[in-house]
């Protein structure tokens, strides 16, 4: 192949250099540097080593390697403190293709300290940097990336943060002062897993790509919204995580509001990320807490190995959130979020209003119920006639199941979005602080909180139900 008039081999990562040398032919003094532009972009993994690299990236990466989607010859390098070699880091993975991982290396660098930074690839001229890494250490990351140059070219460079993004509002937003003091907003995204599932984006293709919807859709038609984020089992081995987290940490401030944003957005003069985020962010400006709130923790959570035997975290959140603004006025977004309940799913229930005469026995407001996972399928449920002669009415089920099939997992999306500049599905600076003001009240302890926040205790059925059956008449998912 040539390149500019030159000849050159095709790149391969440095650990593989010694296996190839003397095979590889060099033509002239310029073939290193051509062959430097020819890799033209890659991605770096900090935190290489640990669960969520092995489980989640590596393979939507090699989904998308798999799908020829990646860009030519692109440059996967895994990045620790740790100083395994290339080969043993690859082995650790798993199975992948000769192919594929003749795209990975690796390099042993410490975030915390910038003179190690320069070990990694500085011959790409588009790189995006992912934060594999615990929360705490995102400041210094971004601190030290930008001391070592790695990001001065705001158009080709780019730093995913995973969730979460500080650990209530102070942290936010000191987190959010370092990230403005050294990077430019087009290169940050904050990932929320949620918004690279299919199902959770097609709540936007749902609303705006179907007029029928358009005209119910606002306090005029619909009388309430619930939200559903249920799980069967506890906390499963991350009890430590969890205690310094909680159902309002781990749940309500990033998933749940986004889907909440997500339902209650006014349309997007454009589908791209600029005005996407923009719409969700004056939602959840608009959006508070009422006064109808109740945490729970499920009883046998204190005894979990790492939780503090008199443990106020809550494991569940029940309670009423409204958007004050001119089409949701006075409509409540019920929301129920919790561990060890009895059905497993994430589910919208949009309740219509009754029609203003009744003039049959027996009506049911009718639904739209957007089953986001498991099973997904979207269903409009209204009232029909029963067969015979009485004027009886039974409930119709107008059901599409979401094609499982064709869909694709979160991580691969996101990466091929940040790999590809799009932030369509990343959570904005400013959404970050409006969700986290939304929740400051939840995240208070002691005497003198706004709000009670010491949890009921609960066993079994749906939370503390003596106290959520105030609330309102729950759509419960089955």
């Amino acid at each position: 192949m040539s390149y500019f008039g030159y000849h050159y081999p095709l790149y391969v990562p440095p650990s593989h250099l010694d296996d190839l040398r003397g095979r590889i032919t060099i033509t002239n003094r310029r073939t290193t540097k051509v062959m430097e532009q020819h890799i033209s972009s890659g991605i770096v993994i900090f935190g290489a080593t640990g669960d969520l690299c092995k489980k989640k990236l590596i393979p939507a990466l090699y989904k998308l390697w798999e799908k020829k989607l990646l860009p030519e010859n692109f440059l996967i390098t895994g990045c620790a403190r740790r100083a395994p070699t290339a080969a043993q880091w690859k082995e650790s993975l798993g199975e992948y293709p000769e192919g594929f991982l003749r795209q990975l290396d690796y390099v042993s660098a410490d975030l915390d300290n910038v003179d190690t930074l320069s070990h990694l690839p500085n011959y790409l001229h588009d790189n995006t940097y992912f934060l594999s890494v615990p929360p705490e250490r995102y400041a210094n990351a971004i601190t030290n990336l930008k001391e070592s140059g790695l990001l001065d070219d705001a158009e080709t460079s780019r730093v995913v943060i995973e969730k979460p993004f500080g650990y209530d509002y102070k942290s936010a937003d000191h987190l959010s002062t370092v990230v403005a003091r050294h990077l430019r907003e087009k290169q940050v995204y904050r990932i929320d897993h949620y918004l690279g599932k299919d199902t959770v984006n097609n709540i936007l293709a749902t609303r705006f790509s179907n007029i029928l919807l358009e005209p119910l859709w606002n306090r005029q038609y619909i009388e309430e919204i619930q939200i559903f984020a249920s799980e069967t089992i506890g906390c499963e081995g991350r009890a430590q995580y969890y205690e310094t987290a909680g159902a309002v940490r781990d749940m309500l401030q990033n998933h749940i509001l986004q889907v909440l944003a997500l339902i209650a957005m006014e349309p997007p003069c454009r589908m791209d990320a600029k005005e996407i985020r923009r719409e969700k962010t004056k939602v959840l400006a608009a959006t508070r807490l009422s006064e109808n709130i109740i945490l729970g923790q499920y009883d046998g959570y204190r005894s979990e190995e790492g939780v503090d035997p008199n443990s106020g975290t809550p494991t569940y959140f029940a309670g009423t959130l409204f958007v004050d603004n001119w089409r949701w006025e006075g409509v409540p977004f019920n929301v129920m979020t919790g561990k060890k309940l009895p059905y497993q799913c994430v589910e919208v229930v949009i309740k219509l209003k009754a029609p203003p005469l009744k003039l049959y026995e027996g009506e049911v407001n009718d639904r739209i119920v957007m089953r986001l996972q498991p099973n997904p399928h979207l269903d409009i449920r209204i009232d029909i006639k029963s067969p015979g002669l009485n004027d009886d009415l039974e409930l119709a089920t107008l059901s599409h199941d979401y094609p499982q099939d064709r869909a694709i997992d979160g991580y691969e999306k996101l990466l091929y979005d940040a790999i590809n500049s799009d932030q369509s599905h990343f959570v904005h600076a400013e959404e970050v602080m409006e969700s986290w003001r939304i929740v400051d009240d939840l995240l208070c302890t002691g005497e003198f909180c706004p709000i009670r926040t010491v949890p009921y205790l609960y066993l079994g059925g749906w939370g503390p139900q003596h106290k959520t059956q105030f609330i309102t008449n729950w759509d419960y998912p089955a």
